[in-house]
């Protein structure tokens, strides 16, 4: 290799480490409804639902209203919006879930990962809305995901071991190993239950 090619070579290496290890801050979505028969037992389908996102969040809120007198044709359905918010110079959007007009509500965080000593973090708040309705129960379960790290050598090491086990469980990220884990329990919990819509983070 001649003294050029070798220049070019270590300033395309120093280009690229310089980019990767600069902070960062991600966020995902991942989504899943199913249709709970409506013949089921509405505490049944709350309890059920709560119980699935247990499974990742420690600290779930829980709000249940009455059941509607007349079930509506189609069920509703929940809002979900992108709000910027900003920290000193940067500025990033933060998706968020309402469930206006939902039957049940649940919410709560991730137990998350988090690592001081590679200056990383990796959350997740989960918002499940229930809808009932004259064929069944639309049951939407929303993962908002953040991933921040404070960049350098030691994030871009964490990243990697972060890739490392997410790829040996065959998922592409560690955020869709949680929210499949959750959807794993759903589907346990409700085997008859119709999958309308899987988006994963």
């Amino acid at each position: 290799m001649s003294k050029f090619a070798f220049f070019v070579f270590l300033c395309l290496l120093f280009s690229s480490c310089t980019t990767s290890v600069k902070p960062s801050l991600e966020t995902y979505m991942g989504k899943a409804v199913f249709d709970v028969g409506i013949q089921t037992p509405s505490q049944e389908v709350v309890q059920n639902v709560y119980d699935s996102i247990a499974l990742r969040s420690a600290g779930l809120t829980k709000t249940v209203a009455f059941m509607p007198t007349t079930l509506p044709d189609a069920p509703g359905t929940p809002n979900v919006s992108i709000k910027s918010m900003g920290f000193g110079m940067a500025t990033f959007g933060l998706p968020q879930t309402t469930c206006d007009g939902a039957y049940a509500i649940m919410s709560g965080f991730d137990k998350g990962v988090s690592s001081s000593t590679f200056g990383t973090s990796d959350y997740a708040s989960y918002t499940s809305c229930i809808y009932p309705y004259k064929d069944a129960y639309r049951v939407y379960l929303i993962g908002n995901f953040m991933s921040s790290s404070s960049g350098g050598l030691q994030g871009m090491m964490a990243d990697a071991i972060k890739k490392g086990v997410a790829s040996s469980a065959k998922y592409n990220n560690i955020f869709d190993a949680w929210f499949d884990s959750i959807i794993i329990k759903m589907r346990e919990k409700f085997p008859e239950a119709k999958q309308v819509e899987v988006a994963m983070p």
